[in-house]
């Protein structure tokens, strides 16, 4: 019996906690736990309502349809006068199901939620319809972290989403953008980033251009790092020039096959590490290209290329092209997958060739899976 009534007094006190604490306490729980403290007490029942984070997580096999349930009672339950601080959903399946009422109402929610300061939505389903976005979201005083994403697993719909030609978005600093499609203006460019002057981070995955337009420009004062990149062999689609306009750069990781316009010699002073993974068919077309950059990385320090890009710039210096000298390089590493079969030994033979005309660096071999 005193453990009982202890155990009732242990209750009352943390019950009797200020709504701060409580709060606190419940936000470090998974959602569905802490709508669940509402059978707590008359105390609890309405605490979830004033969450000012939310994070709705979905993955395959968990049902999809009671999940978009759950997100919409959430939203439509929440006390829409607490500001609400950052709002995470991600969802992906491998069933025939279109979440693309909920998206709209998370992206609706966020849009009318002043003062946000971190939004994602990222969708990866089987089917997927254009979505039209709020464009409110572009126009965010608020913003410092923004990532967005809408794909299919198979089909061509990817990529349907667009978003408007310039975003403002004052405070935003990291910006992470998949299978979306950028307006392009008259001149057939599309330059979306120039009016964040915030900018640090930004990422860009399988985009597009309106119209099958030419040349992204990546105009940007502030930006530090930046991943551009594909998941898909030589696509049309994909195959536009990405120009670079960023003096602050420090950072560079090209994946896929992205195909660069490279800035003067003196246009990225300050590029340090650079990361290099061109692991798709090879394409004579593009050993200027190639060129061009490993003139243009002369300066970095650390450098990582994938074993096939290793290879393919192997295969230009076999034509008679000379390797440049990285003077400032201190580190190289070349990762290798587990299907790659050539020996330790090898793979320092022919970062010998790139390294010829440069001063000793410190070489790795990693081996991935």
């Amino acid at each position: 019996m005193e453990r009982q009534n202890k155990r009732v007094v242990d209750t009352d006190r943390l019950s009797d906690l200020p709504d701060h604490v409580l709060l606190h306490i419940i936000e470090s729980m998974n959602i569905k736990q802490s709508v669940q403290t509402c059978v707590l007490s008359k105390r609890w029942k309405d605490l979830w309502k004033h969450l000012t984070n939310l994070k709705f997580h979905h993955s395959y096999p968990d049902n999809s349809d009671m999940f978009c349930k759950f997100v919409s009672q959430i939203l439509s339950g929440r006390n829409h006068y607490i500001p609400l601080h950052s709002l995470d959903f991600e969802h992906e399946d491998c069933i025939d199901f279109e979440p693309k009422t909920t998206l709209l109402e998370v992206m609706r929610y966020a849009a009318s939620s002043h003062n946000m300061q971190q939004l994602t939505v990222y969708a990866r389903i089987r089917k997927i319809s254009d979505l039209e976005l709020p464009p409110s979201i572009f126009y965010s005083r608020s913003l410092t972290y923004l990532k967005l994403g809408f794909w299919q697993i198979y089909g061509s719909n990817s990529g349907k989403t667009t978003i408007p030609k310039l975003l403002n978005l004052p405070s935003l600093k990291t910006l992470h953008l998949r299978c979306l499609t950028f307006t392009t203006s008259d001149d057939g460019r599309a330059e979306p980033f120039s009016a964040c002057n915030m900018l640090d981070t930004l990422v860009i995955i399988c985009c597009y251009l309106q119209e099958n337009a030419q040349v992204l420009c990546i105009s940007n004062s502030n930006v530090s790092s930046l991943t551009v990149g594909s998941n898909y062999v030589y696509d049309e689609a994909h195959n536009y020039n990405v120009v670079l306009c960023t003096p602050k750069l420090t950072s560079l990781t090209a994946s896929g096959r992205p195909t660069f316009e490279a800035p003067s010699t003196h246009g990225l002073p300050f590029l340090e590490e650079v990361n290099i993974d061109y692991t798709y068919p090879y394409r004579p077309c593009e050993d200027s290209i190639m060129i061009s950059w490993l003139q243009l990385l002369a300066n970095v320090k650390i450098m990582t290329l994938h074993f096939k890009t290793l290879v393919e710039i192997l295969c230009i210096l076999k034509m008679g092209a000379q390797p440049p000298c990285f003077v400032r390089l201190k580190s190289l590493k070349v990762e290798l997958k587990s299907n790659d079969d050539i020996s330790n030994g090898k793979v320092r033979k022919i970062v010998k060739i790139l390294l010829r005309n440069s001063p000793p660096a410190k070489v790795d071999i990693i081996r991935k899976g």
